[in-house]
């Protein structure tokens, strides 16, 4: 398993998808999104993936083809167009932010949207610009089961929430009301490891440990709703009513056998802390929310409390020092595609 510094792996993949037609922008932004996903432990949604946006680089910018549909002081409502989830989702945010500054609340949905990998990365635009970020996405690929049930019913539908603080970086939750995301089937999988037990059924309840059944299966597994068999109306719960906000308000339909416009909507709130209470404020009262949690007594075998973010942060500063552990079939697809576009591969992977 080859470990790569994130410099390299980034101008690498960049260059791949440079070489299959992207613009400078677009290739830009994908190839920092996988990476940085990467880097803050979300193997599930990094270079693994990366070979999967490949086909989504020709055709022109994807800023060009995003098409607002419906627009008042607050909202706004964009067909995609198929173009880069990534692209458009930034470009989202960003507009969020914008129309809080004004607003108080910016939302912005968007239908017809390719995949926009890691949901974590939006909502920390609004954070750094003194707003609190929210992100729901009903997507990911309709594999969860209903609490109760065995069929395939939801996506993950993930929610992210960012939020500024004093000091250091935004608080940041990024999870999937299923107990895992899709991607961490074929992190295992590359990996050569089995699931554990809780992960997925089958179509008669019974738990399974292989991977590639999740793939080779189909329909025939189902992923748990975050919580399991004891507490999964909880994460179901959520995940419908996730469902019924990001599938209703951005166009994309709710989940059923053919949603609306495909599901997979996305919205992005941005909410401006200065129209509630003086930034600075808020922020100190984050701080001390954090230095609360943080100073409850630990486990056995515990060495610090995380807060949201944490996790992400402490990968992050681990990664850029030691490089990302790349799965050989990963390293391997990626070599692939750079021979396809006659990209130079890099002989020198960490430095």
């Amino acid at each position: 398993m080859p470990v790569v510094s994130h410099v390299v792996l980034r101008e690498f993949v960049y260059e791949i998808y440079r070489g299959a037609g992207g613009t400078e922008e677009d290739a830009r932004i994908v190839s920092d999104h996988v990476v940085d996903s990467n880097l803050a432990g979300h193997d599930s949604h990094g270079v693994i993936n990366g070979p999967n946006y490949i086909g989504g680089m020709a055709g022109g910018p994807s800023a060009d083809k995003m098409e607002i549909v419906r627009e008042s002081g607050a909202a706004t409502v964009i067909n995609v167009n198929g173009a880069l989830g990534m692209v458009a989702a930034r470009k989202a945010m960003e507009m969020a932010v914008e129309k809080a500054k004004t607003c108080t609340i910016g939302a912005v949905g968007l239908h017809r949207c390719g995949h926009a990998g890691r949901m974590g990365e939006y909502p920390p635009i609004a954070a750094r610009a003194g707003m609190i970020g929210i992100v729901l996405l009903n997507g990911g690929g309709r594999f969860m089961h209903p609490h109760g049930g065995t069929s395939r019913r939801l996506p993950p539908n993930p929610i992210a929430i960012s939020v500024p603080r004093a000091n250091g970086e935004p608080l940041l939750l990024d999870m999937t009301l299923s107990v895992v995301a899709g991607g961490k089937f074929l992190v295992q999988s590359a990996r050569g490891e089995p699931i554990p037990e809780g992960w997925m059924i089958d179509s008669e309840g019974n738990p399974l440990t292989d991977p590639d059944a999740f793939r080779e299966r189909g329909s025939d597994t189902a992923v748990m709703p975050l919580g399991g068999f004891q507490f999964g109306h909880k994460g179901f719960g959520l995940g419908v009513m996730i469902d019924a906000i990001a599938g209703g308000l951005s166009w994309a339909g709710c989940s059923r056998e053919q949603p609306t416009r495909g599901a997979s909507g996305i919205v992005m709130f941005a909410i401006k802390i200065d129209d509630f209470i003086d930034l600075v404020d808020y922020e100190q009262e984050i701080e001390h929310l954090v230095e609360w949690v943080k100073s409850s007594a630990k486990m056995p075998g515990i060495d610090e409390i995380y807060v949201p973010g944490d996790f992400e942060q402490r990968s992050r500063e681990k990664r850029l020092k030691e490089g990302i552990p790349i799965e050989d079939p990963t390293w391997n697809r990626l070599v692939e595609a750079a021979e396809r576009y006659d990209v130079t591969i890099p002989t020198t992977l960490f430095y």
